[in-house]
């Protein structure tokens, strides 16, 4: 059994040596075999333990592309099984992972649910939890790998749909696949701007796709979440003041400090938190941006209400594990 890791670059756009425009299947690499494809495989999973029972006969390949976060994967390979271990998961569980299946079928096991997908599913599991993946025969499917904080939607309400075949075969279903299908085809590293906002397409499909599978009524009419998403964008707007806080976002909708940390908690995480997550991540997205290059990083760092120059690369540093010069030179790298 072979145990696979995903490591991520903050470039723009980072592909594998084995990456080539998916919808260009004249252009596939060259097959791998068991040991070469676990490794490869590497630079696009959380950890995972892959076995085959035929090793000796094992081919497959991966192409992937990543971009603002998110990793796009497409692989084929023989018949595998795919296991997140409950060890494997509390090393870490930050990302969900949305599968299409392309060609074959497959057994995904997780939270006492079991889906058998066959060509054309789309499902979504929780890194988080442990889950399986049996693939009896040949198969070629494509995987999303995406953070939970990109998500707007609330983690409780995402597990409600894990390991469920999401509606792919509605009209918003079949356009949101068709999408995501060609993105990493059409990603490339000269055009920052483009990518962003196909990376930002992509996760607001996801959140479509959820959302169909969860019915927009039931999010519509919930009090809570209309709340928490007019919460969302008051803070969104209001990231360049510093003295944004509990206490200013709670008194503009009219509620107690306690109940805005509660709305947030259902989302496995702090109103603090979230504001420092979305005032890094516009950071990030201005440093790597070349309309910003001759922009002082303290100036991006104020523009987002961190007003001290020390504490926003500690904190960035922190969240990125990489200074805000390093991802600068990233981009150019």
């Amino acid at each position: 059994m072979s145990e696979i890791g995903f490591t991520f670059k903050e470039d723009s756009v980072t592909m594998s040596a084995a990456v080539q425009p998916l919808q260009d299947s004249s252009m596939r690499p060259p097959l791998m075999n068991f040991d070469s494809f676990t490794e490869v495989a590497s630079s696009a999973f959380v950890p995972l333990a892959i076995n085959s029972g035929q090793q000796h006969n094992f081919r497959g390949y991966l192409r992937t592309a990543a971009v603002d976060r998110l990793g796009f994967t497409e692989l084929y390979a023989s018949a595998h099984e795919v296991e997140r271990t409950p060890t494997l998961a509390n090393q870490g569980g930050d990302h969900y992972m949305l599968g299409i299946m392309v060609q074959g079928s497959a057994l995904l096991v997780q939270g006492g649910r079991e889906l058998v997908m066959q060509e054309g599913d789309i499902t979504i599991y929780d890194t988080g939890q442990p889950f399986s993946l049996n693939f009896e025969n040949d198969s070629k499917n494509f995987v999303i790998l995406l953070p939970k904080d990109m998500l707007a939607l609330p983690q409780e309400l995402i597990g409600e749909v894990t390991a469920t075949r999401l509606p792919a075969d509605s009209r918003a279903g079949a356009l949101a696949s068709q999408f995501l299908l060609q993105v990493p085809g059409a990603l490339h590293r000269a055009f920052h701007e483009v990518n962003m906002r196909i990376a930002r397409t992509s996760v607001d499909l996801v959140e479509t796709l959820l959302t169909l599978a969860l019915g927009t009524e039931r999010l519509e009419q919930d009090p809570h979440q209309v709340l928490l998403r007019k919460i969302r964008e008051y803070i969104d707007a209001h990231l360049s003041s510093p003295d944004l806080d509990p206490s200013q976002i709670a008194a503009a909708h009219h509620i107690s400090t306690r109940h805005l940390h509660g709305l947030f908690k259902t989302q496995g995480t702090t109103v603090s938190g979230y504001i420092r997550t979305q005032r890094l991540e516009r950071c990030r997205q201005d440093l790597m941006n070349p309309i910003f290059a001759d922009r002082p990083v303290s100036a991006i760092a104020s523009r987002y209400g961190f007003i001290d120059a020390a504490h926003f690369s500690r904190v960035f540093r922190a969240h990125f594990d990489s200074t805000p010069t390093e991802v600068r030179a990233s981009r150019l790298s």
